[in-house]
This record gives structure tokens, sequence and C-alpha cells, in this order.
């Protein structure tokens, strides 16, 4: 693999933002909210292949079900805040996407997660938070992901692929069915915690100026040996859950892409996380995307 990184080459591809929460279920809790902005540029093509890079600036918040208590809750995840810069390096092969992704980002205080969620609540009129106290600490996250999608047909797409860095240690493996009009030769949306890019055209196509509109149904498994937001700290004593080192990922939503712009809403639905977990969480993404 290689990749032009020759600023003057790159050709803006898309812009894309997401929102993440739990909220629109009236939940606060587990993984609660998460935020993310990305530029995907392409940098080479030629014949069947392609190549991209992109960057991203993300924060993500997890936070127990009581967050009224100023307590310790010992039986549920930790409070933590996660603020990071990502890029990602892509290349297309027919119908192969290979994915590289580089993260760096800090855990605790420093990501402000505390001071935006209070934010939010005061605004919204729901009860203050009132156990950041017990937080993860100050951790600098480093962080590498890899991730190969394969495109079978316009219905189905297939992933797998690891993440290793003191954020987390896992491997994975998922499908993505889709089924509606027009529906794009891509790769496919994906949600924050996928940690890598959607939308990602075949070489053998360009972006569709036609109204679509489509289903998505997906299923990814996860094999888990570490997750710094369930085991705590890496290097400092903090807080921490027993996990379960093997969950499943459900999900589904709805797609549709007009001229240069696209919207997706996907809602996730997990297995239970860890093992004094009480009940199962979902989030939902909506996915605002400008191509050029």
């Amino acid at each position: 693999m290689s990749l032009q990184l020759c600023a003057n080459e790159w050709q803006l591809q898309n812009l894309q933002f997401i929102t993440e929460n739990d909220g629109d279920f009236r939940e606060d809790r587990e993984y609660t909210y998460g935020g993310s902005l990305g530029a995907l540029f392409l940098t080479n093509k030629k014949n069947n292949k392609a190549e991209y890079i992109s960057f991203h600036f993300a924060h993500q918040m997890y936070t127990p079900d009581d967050f009224e208590s100023a307590d310790l809750q010992v039986d549920e995840r930790p409070y933590a805040g996660y603020m990071y810069l990502m890029s990602d390096l892509s290349w297309v092969d027919n119908t192969t996407l290979d994915s590289l992704s580089f993260e760096v980002g800090v855990v605790g205080p420093a990501a402000q997660m505390e001071g935006i969620q209070k934010m939010i609540h005061d605004l919204i009129g729901s009860p203050e938070p009132q156990g950041w106290d017990h937080q993860l600490q100050n951790e600098l996250i480093l962080q590498i992901n890899y991730e190969q999608k394969n495109y079978h047909n316009k219905y189905l797409v297939s992933q797998y692929g690891f993440e290793l860095g003191n954020r987390s240690i896992k491997a994975f493996g998922g499908v993505l069915a889709r089924w509606g009009k027009n529906i794009p030769k891509d790769f496919g949306t994906y949600n924050i915690q996928s940690m890598h890019d959607s939308k990602i055209l075949l070489t053998s196509t360009k972006q569709n100026s036609q109204i679509s509109y489509y289903l998505n149904f997906s299923l990814k498994a996860n094999l888990i040996a570490r997750d710094i937001f369930l085991d705590g700290n890496t290097f400092r004593n903090s807080h921490s859950v027993d996990k379960n080192y093997a969950t499943l990922d459900i999900g589904y939503g709805f797609s549709c892409a007009y001229e240069n712009f696209t919207f997706d809403y996907l809602r996730e639905h997990s297995t239970k996380k860890y093992k004094t977990q009480d009940k199962l969480h979902s989030y939902g993404s909506f996915i605002f995307g400008y191509y050029f």
C-alpha cells in the first residue's frame, strides 16, 4: 500500500458531522453522548484503485445510570470523558476497502465532558449530574485501528478488523445489509464507535446525484481484551467494573441522499458490556454529510 500525501493533489470529497445520544429514548446512561466533525480527501486514483486520507475531531461521554448521586456507583461503569483527533488512511481496490486509523486523545477531566454535560442538563432542565468526582483520571490515549470492508453487492457489505492501544484492544467482525431505492455503490454508513469513514465509494463508480433512500441493518460481534471505559485507567488507580469479553451490536436505521446532501439515522443496541450492568443499552446517531 502507498499513499500520496502531496497536499496539492488532495481533493476534498465530503464533510461529515455526527451527533450521538441515548436521550432520544429518554435515557442518560452508559455511552450517553458523542460528537464528531470530519473531512475526507481523495489523494490518488488510478485504474481500479483509490487512496484517501481523512481527519476527525471527536468527543465521547460515558456515565453510570444513577447520575444524580454523588456517591461512587460501584456496580456501574465509571464516569468518563474522551476527546481525540483521528486520521484515517484508506485504500480501495475494486470492491475491497482497507482502513488504518491513528488516534491521539485524552481521557479524564482534561476532556471537559463534565462541564458539557452539566451545561446541556441546565439548558434542558434536567437534574445536574453529581458524580463526576469519580471519573477516570487524565490519561493520554494512543490508538491504532484497522478494518477491512468487502462490498459483495449493493445489499451486503461485510467487515472485520481490530483496535490496539490503551483505549481498547479488541477484534470484531460483522455485516451490513441494505434495502431501498438507488442504494449507492459504497461501503456503507457507520457511527462514531466504528472509528472509520462512511460512504467511501467503489473505484468503479461516482457519487449518485439521484435521490436515494434505503434501510440499514447491521450485526457486529466483538471480542474485547481491554476497554478503558470499563477497565479503568491503565497506569493509575480508578474505578472499574468486570467487563464481558464478548459482546454483540445490532443496528438498524434509515439513509437518504439528494445531490450533494446526505442524512442517516442509525440506532444501535448492544448486549451487556459488563457483568453488573442491569439492562441493555441503545443509542442513536444522526449523520449529516455534504459531498463535493
